[in-house]
């Protein structure tokens, strides 16, 4: 559909395309409906592996930590993945980067967090951790940060996510945070990921096609959200989700249909990627 000055092309357009690509996938609102940890529709999976039969190469690109990247998101074949919004970055089951959150800055964080009583999750590469006590009790049992001097570096904490029952709740930490994260906020409020600037995604796929010689043109990104952004300026090819907001799809260089009706097939197949 078209709207906001974005045209998707007409359905039955197929474009040619030619030589080696480098398609990354946000996984969530993208791969798969939010939160879930099931694996991609039949269709998308036969469309993923019918690209990489034509030499191109895929890969999860995801803000989900490597802890949270289960079996069932990893039961096909990726050529890499990049994980922590960006944090760490793995091609053939060996880790190329990682670049996990400063101890001095997460210490200094985690003290901001429980002085203002906002309820935050510290995603690591190998495990969560609750920190700080907000409006939002939340039903994980994961370890609990009392005192940020408890924080070590073996943690790998690599971003974090704040839950609240307002963006009023949150303002007094997003204004300390902000010169040191870029902060993701959900439409409603109540949901915000805080990711290290200079440190996203986008850097991520910036870092690998510079170590292989990959030119810009040759990446495709596929994306639902606003922390995909970035990801979709770094790609000769941007790919948004029809479920994604305005200002998401504004930045399209192709509008394709949500999870539930198997946009990223569609958008291979369109794209002669599949």
């Amino acid at each position: 559909g078209s709207d906001g000055g974005v045209t998707a092309a007409p359905a039955d357009e197929r474009m040619e395309t030619v030589g080696e690509k480098w398609l990354f996938f946000d996984v969530d609102g993208t791969l798969v409906p939010f939160g879930e940890n099931a694996a991609p529709s039949k269709r998308t999976l036969d469309a993923l592996a019918r690209a990489r039969a034509r030499g191109h190469k895929v890969f999860l690109c995801t803000g989900r930590t490597r802890c949270d990247i289960g079996p069932g998101l990893l039961c096909f074949d990726v050529d890499g993945v990049i994980s922590g919004a960006g944090a760490r970055i793995e091609m053939g089951g060996v880790c190329l980067r990682a670049k996990p959150l400063p101890l001095t800055l997460l210490r200094r964080t985690a003290a901001q967090i429980l002085r203002r009583h906002v309820s935050c999750i510290l995603e690591g590469t190998y495990g969560f951790y609750y920190v700080g006590e907000g409006g939002e009790r939340m039903p994980w049992d994961f370890p609990r940060i009392r005192r940020a001097g408890e924080i070590t570096r073996a943690m790998s904490v690599e971003k974090f996510t704040a839950h609240t029952v307002s963006e009023a709740e949150f303002a007094p930490l997003a204004a300390w945070l902000a010169p040191w994260y870029d902060i993701y906020a959900r439409p409603d409020g109540r949901f915000f990921e805080m990711v290290r600037k200079g440190q996203d995604k986008a850097a991520a796929i910036r870092w690998l096609c510079q170590r292989f010689d990959v030119d810009k043109a040759d990446v495709f990104a596929f994306g639902d959200s606003a922390n995909d952004l970035p990801m979709l300026r770094a790609a000769g090819m941007g790919v948004v989700m029809g479920s994604a907001p305005l200002s998401v799809r504004r930045e399209a260089a192709l509008i394709t249909g949500a999870v539930e009706e198997e946009g990223v097939a569609t958008a291979l197949e369109r794209l002669g990627l599949a």
